[in-house]
């Protein structure tokens, strides 16, 4: 039995470490250094990354032979220069291959901390409010007023009564300067010289103005989306590395999703015949033009898509066929 529970604690410890393995496999590296305006795919990214190194070489090369004339020598020196700048390449790759995965993380993370928020019951949304201002030093939560967007309530921090307004807008509706003035005008009317008004969007700019021109008898903080989300990562109310890693997972397996489509479109049963057409018209019109060679080449890769994709809607006809279909009756009796 204990040889048993060895065993299994073993696979356990395996499959931990498969997990903490995953967020630097290939697939997550390539997200982390996927960028929303670099509309290249992996092939030209490769070339793009080869072909400049490749061309340092040979500018070197040709310097050194202009200045010495000795094949061997400039060959050696080329060398040297290409490796210097390639490793010099790597390190710099390196480096901003780790600012671009912390950046990655932290933005998967807090864009799951604000839907979350975003997301929350009223109730939800009070105690949520506890557990993010408590471990600063916040006391004697006395809620005043509660809504779907906004939440109004007193506390107490280091002896003195501080009145909050949590405002729940979505990220494009900025705080207006009269819910500032409003929210001052009941710092006022409760006798209360301070106040925080919290948002889950940002604060137009004549808010921020407003606020920094306020006398000394009233202090008012603004809190923004980004300041917010930072203090709850500071109380450590951010998702862990292993929810993290979940969620990457999930947007990863979306795009292949979306490539899944791309490709279906591409190999769909009614594209048979026109890249067969196109074949033969490429194949035909090649005899006629000084280009030949490249008119067949391409008719040539054309017919082979053609071919491939016949295959493919015979391989996928038979999959379908041995996919049941959805009972709905036996859907209701399961739940």
């Amino acid at each position: 039995m204990k040889k048993i529970d060895l065993l299994f604690r073993f696979i356990a410890n395996q499959l931990k470490g498969h997990k903490k393995s995953r967020s630097n496999s290939l697939r997550f590296k390539n997200y982390y250094l996927s960028v929303k305006d670099d509309k290249r795919n992996n092939f030209a990214k490769v070339f793009d990354y080869s072909i400049w190194r490749i061309f340092v070489f040979f500018i070197a090369f040709l310097y050194l032979y202009l200045k010495t004339n000795k094949l061997y020598l400039s060959i050696l020196l080329s060398t040297v220069s290409f490796i210097i700048v390639h490793s010099l390449a790597i390190m710099g790759r390196k480096h901003k291959f780790e600012q671009l995965k912390e950046q990655k993380r932290r933005y998967v993370a807090s864009q799951r901390v604000y839907n979350e928020i975003m997301n929350k019951t009223v109730d939800e949304m009070r105690e949520y409010i506890r557990e993010v201002f408590a471990p600063m030093g916040f006391s004697k939560f006395n809620f005043i007023e509660c809504d779907q967007r906004y939440i109004l309530l007193n506390s107490v921090y280091r002896e003195e009564e501080i009145m909050l307004l949590f405002n729940i807008y979505k990220s494009d509706f900025d705080v207006e300067l009269k819910e500032v003035k409003e929210f001052l005008y009941l710092l006022t009317d409760n006798k209360i010289k301070k106040g925080i008004l919290v948002t889950t969007s940002d604060f137009t700019n004549d808010s921020y103005d407003f606020v920094s021109k306020l006398n000394e008898k009233y202090g008012l903080l603004l809190v923004n989306k980004e300041q917010l989300l930072k203090i709850i990562e500071n109380n450590g109310l951010f998702p862990n590395d292993e929810e993290i890693d979940e969620i990457i997972e999930s947007k990863i397996s979306r795009r292949e999703k979306k490539w899944d489509k791309y490709k279906k479109v591409a190999l769909s049963k009614n594209k048979v015949k026109g890249y067969v057409i196109l074949s033969i018209y490429l194949a035909v019109t090649a005899w006629y033009t000084p280009y030949t060679i490249y008119y067949m080449i391409v008719s040539s890769i054309i017919l082979a898509l053609a071919f491939i994709t016949f295959l493919s809607n015979i391989i996928n006809k038979a999959r379908d066929g041995e996919e049941k279909g959805v009972d709905f009756e036996e859907l209701l009796n399961d739940m």
